[in-house]
């Protein structure tokens, strides 16, 4: 037995079923009770981008190469980008191989498990890069055997039997693992991840479970035909001209893709354009997609008549659905044929532009005002892609293109994001809050050069204090104590250092740990008036004295009561 194209698709997309299954039980694992990207939603958004992928692909390189793209570009989080790179590393390893075998297989894990760790500028024992790391040496070894050499089932029975081992070992190799009495959510998700693409591997692909099928089931009948938007399914792939050859090079097109419809999945390979998106005029779409290159195949199907189909007679399940496996009379193929024509590409109209993760009207606004061009919404428990940022990116009208992730959790997005991003230089400065984003802007002077600049403003993100109040969304213990659920939280560059059940005695302990601080801007979250942050002023002035000056912004940030600046 080999895996060839098709079967690994299956493999991967069992996979991505297995973590949407499993999504809040890896959540419910994260040792910290502050509000997050979690980690099951970011490892099933990430794996959830492939869907679309490698539908046409028969050879198993084919097929492990755009899902390779597609779930780097969906990817969301530190574990989402790990996750990405591993599939990235496993196409590198099926490169001109048509069906794997089990040295092929024992290749990839390494050389996946290597490129997700050249992600990772210190990595970690104890998390899921040890999971996958102990994983792939033993199918190295085991594949090695010259004696009895292991079937494909054997080799992936042995790799999951050894990532549960290691999963249950990594509290002993991290003591916040152990104090909270949890294992890796990443390495959790990773061997959720083994299991859905053992279970295709074995002829029972993970479907979403029965609940989630039963209520996506009962959807369709619950809104009329009338009732969908964007009534035409289309994909097509496009075999790229000369003038786009080479990966990530169809920026336009795909904002252009994006702004058609709904539902669109865009990958943007070295030789082909994929696309799938749900629009009203698919001529348009198609008409598009030629000044690319050549139409290879095309796919537009009515889903109204799909959806008056599936009312009416049998339901294929929601799996079937996002396969792409419903066919028959609602299928209707167009060709279509457009004279080549070379779209304009935008003009850089400055030396330098920034791009800001950010969210909350008020925050917003705060950089815009500083100069920001572009606003990727995004940040505590929705984390945006690496697609969400190069998009972005690729619309800023300047040379150089400075990101700020303004979150830990999107600096590792944004690091890949720039590595797409071939014709203008990006320069990732890696905030890890909203108040460092805030400092880097203020500090940016568009008369200096680049190195200059990037020296100021790592320089800024030194000189500012980033505390934050929000509430604990999990029972936890936190450097020895118990946190309980519902309780204020105090923290200092997303590190909690203390907790309490009434937030001024939680801002106080908070703001007494900041010394020296002149000037402190407080931006209040959603829900949070006008009059509370005028006491919390009023608290720093009791504090700080006279020679602190404090100001009430509002932020509109959600999940977080206060946002506090002290420079």
């Amino acid at each position: 037995m080999k895996i060839n194209g098709s079967l690994f698709r299956s493999m991967v997309v069992s996979a991505g079923n297995a973590l949407e299954n499993a999504k809040q039980k890896i959540n419910d694992l994260n040792v910290f009770p502050v509000p997050d990207g979690d980690t099951g939603i970011n490892m099933s958004m990430t794996l959830g981008g492939v869907s679309a992928a490698g539908r046409e692909g028969e050879t198993v390189e084919e097929v492990s190469k755009e899902i390779a793209s597609a779930a780097l570009r969906s990817a969301r989080g530190n574990s989402g980008v790990i996750l990405s790179l591993f599939f990235r590393g496993v196409s590198r390893a099926f490169k001109e191989i048509a069906r794997a075998d089990v040295p092929d297989v024992a290749r990839a894990f390494t050389l996946g498990t290597e490129e997700a760790y050249k992600s990772v500028s210190n990595p970690t024992e104890g998390t899921i890069l040890t999971v996958m790391r102990c994983s792939s040496e033993a199918a190295e070894k085991l594949a090695g055997k010259k004696l009895n050499p292991p079937t494909l089932e054997e080799l992936f029975d042995k790799i999951l039997d050894v990532a549960r081992e290691t999963l249950d070992k990594t509290p002993e190799m991290l003591p916040v693992l152990k104090q909270a009495g949890v294992v890796d959510s990443g390495g959790m998700g990773f061997v959720v991840v083994l299991e859905g693409m053992i279970a295709a591997l074995h002829g029972k692909p993970v479907a979403l479970d029965e609940e989630r099928s039963e209520n996506a089931g009962s959807v369709f009948g619950k809104f009329s035909t009338e009732d969908i938007v964007y009534p035409y399914c289309t994909e097509c792939i496009v075999g790229k001209s000369p003038d786009y050859k080479g990966e990530g090079t169809c920026g336009d097109f795909r904002s252009f893709v994006l702004a058609a419809g709904d539902s669109a999945v865009f990958v943007d390979d070295e030789e082909i354009v994929k696309i799938h998106v749900h629009t009203s005029d698919p001529g348009k779409v198609l008409s598009e997609a030629v000044k690319y290159g050549a139409l290879l195949t095309v796919k537009v199907e009515n889903m109204r008549e799909q959806h008056t189909s599936l009312v009416t007679e049998k339901k294929p399940s929601p799996v079937a659905v996002a396969a792409g496996k419903i066919e028959g009379a609602a299928a209707r193929t167009v060709n279509y044929t457009k004279q080549l024509l070379t779209p304009k590409e935008a003009k850089a109209e400055k030396e330098y532009g920034f791009v800001s993760v950010c969210t909350g009207e008020g925050i917003v606004a705060a950089f815009r005002d500083l100069g920001a061009d572009k606003i990727v919404k995004g940040g505590q428990t929705m984390n945006p892609s690496t697609n969400d940022v190069l998009t972005q990116v690729r619309a800023t009208p300047s040379k150089v293109v400075f990101v700020l992730p303004n979150n830990k959790n999107i600096c590792m997005v944004a690091a890949q994001a720039a590595l797409l991003e071939k014709k203008k230089k990006v320069v990732v400065i890696p905030t890890y809050t909203i108040q460092e984003g805030i400092a880097v802007m203020m500090a940016f002077d568009p008369d200096a050069d680049l190195d200059a600049n990037k020296s100021a403003m790592e320089e800024a993100m030194k000189n500012v204090s980033s505390l934050s109040v929000t509430r604990a969304i999990r029972d936890s213990v936190v450097n020895g104590e118990t946190v309980r659920q519902g309780e204020f939280l105090g923290l200092l560059r997303g590190k909690i250092v203390c907790h309490k059940l009434d937030r001024t005695e939680c801002l106080s302990a908070l703001l007494a740990g900041v010394k020296g601080a002149t000037f402190l801007t407080v931006f209040r979250g959603a829900g949070v008036s006008e009059e509370e942050g005028e006491e919390v002023v009023k608290l720093i002035g009791s504090l700080f004295g006279r020679d602190a000056e404090a100001t009430s912004v509002d932020g509109g940030q959600p999940l977080y009561d206060f946002l506090i600046s002290a420079e």
